[in-house]
């Protein structure tokens, strides 16, 4: 499932916490603070320790320094030991923005969405302005079907990344899931005015395109992203929706060798191909969301083909169980507006990928 963005290309560290009045120029607590910006996070991780284990430091200076061991090892991967950093930093001053952000960013990536928004919204309460909790939120808020939160934070991350061609990507997105892909369509433009070789950029302008109706524009987008990455199956299952019949089925053919074979959507590839049915598809579909794919391609090439009746059944299936900030949903309500059905009929359930 293609996502509108990858989080982890926008994930900064959190500002750190203001640094305890004392012995802040220690060794330590100048590693802990990761000052210079060039600390790796194993060696802020043990200088936090250092710290924490001196037996020194109290209240909110304690709290500081468990913060920011929360953030070096979530850094580190080790999930359940930063979440224990974080809930002492948290037990222990009840200011700690940074406690609170990077707790929320933990339980973001454990699917646990609604405890990350509670946090992300406490660490704003106390003054986090980073472009990294605008970027969460937002995707969180994007997921549950809150298009407006989400596009404010997105609006804010903007102002303040202006540098960055993600930022507009993900305001892109949720022009998108507002349903306005003109919109969308200058976000991206503005991404890949600062990247013009970025795959990921045309991908997103050749979906919005292809969500628009401007077929041609579509192709072209997603042509320039396939010369990026040929890698990337999705652009190709993109390329095939926007391209006439004939074209499409070429093209796909052709690039299909670059693909595995034994991974999915390769089934959803096969029935474009005409080498399988849509019962195929279904049938190998084995995650949620795999199976909000097969709804979605299977319904849109119907949909081509002029099939309406199936089509309808299974593009409402994929607004159904599609996670609203994934571009299948956005696909699946675009269709069944085209084909005569409100998109306020078609009520999907969160997800995740």
């Amino acid at each position: 499932m293609e996502q509108l963005v990858d989080p982890s290309a926008i994930r900064v560290v959190p500002t750190p916490a203001s640094q305890p009045a004392a012995n802040i120029q220690s060794p330590a607590a100048r590693a802990c603070a990761n000052h210079d910006g060039k600390i790796a996070a194993r060696a802020r991780a043990d200088a936090c320790g250092k710290l924490i284990g001196s037996g020194k430091w109290k209240g909110e200076q304690i709290a500081w320094a468990y913060a920011n061991r929360c953030f070096a090892l979530f850094e580190l991967k080790n999930a359940d030991k930063a979440l224990a950093d974080c809930n002492k930093a948290i037990e222990t001053d009840g200011k700690n923005a940074v406690a609170f952000q990077t707790r929320g960013m933990i339980e973001k990536d454990g699917g646990q969405g609604d405890k990350a928004l509670a946090d992300f919204d406490k660490a704003i309460e106390l003054d986090a302005k980073n472009r990294a909790i605008f970027s969460d939120r937002g995707d969180l808020e994007l997921a549950k079907g809150e298009a407006d939160k989400a596009l404010a934070d997105y609006d804010r991350l903007v102002e303040s990344d202006v540098g960055s061609e993600r930022a507009f990507i993900q305001r892109g997105g949720a022009w998108l899931a507002k349903g306005d892909p003109n919109k969308a369509m200058a976000d991206f433009d503005k991404a890949l005015k600062m990247a013009p070789n970025d795959a990921f950029a045309w991908f997103n302008l050749g979906a919005a395109a292809y969500l628009k109706g401007d077929k041609a524009k579509a192709v072209e987008a997603l042509q320039r992203s396939m010369k990026g990455d040929p890698s990337n199956i999705y652009a190709a299952l993109w390329l095939f929706l926007a391209s006439d019949a004939v074209q499409g089925r070429a093209e796909l053919q052709r690039t299909s060798a670059k693909f595995s074979q034994r991974a999915w959507p390769w089934p959803v590839v096969q029935f474009d191909l005409g080498e399988i049915g849509a019962d195929k598809v279904d049938a190998e579909a084995g995650t949620p969301n795999q199976q909000c794919e097969a709804q979605f391609y299977v319904g849109a090439a119907l949909m081509a083909k002029k099939a309406d009746d199936e089509a309808k059944a299974k593009l409402g299936k994929a607004a159904e169980i599609c996670p609203k900030n994934y571009f299948e949903y956005f696909g699946a309500v675009a269709g069944l507006r085209s084909l005569g059905i409100a998109p306020q009929t078609a009520a999907p359930a969160a997800g995740k990928k």
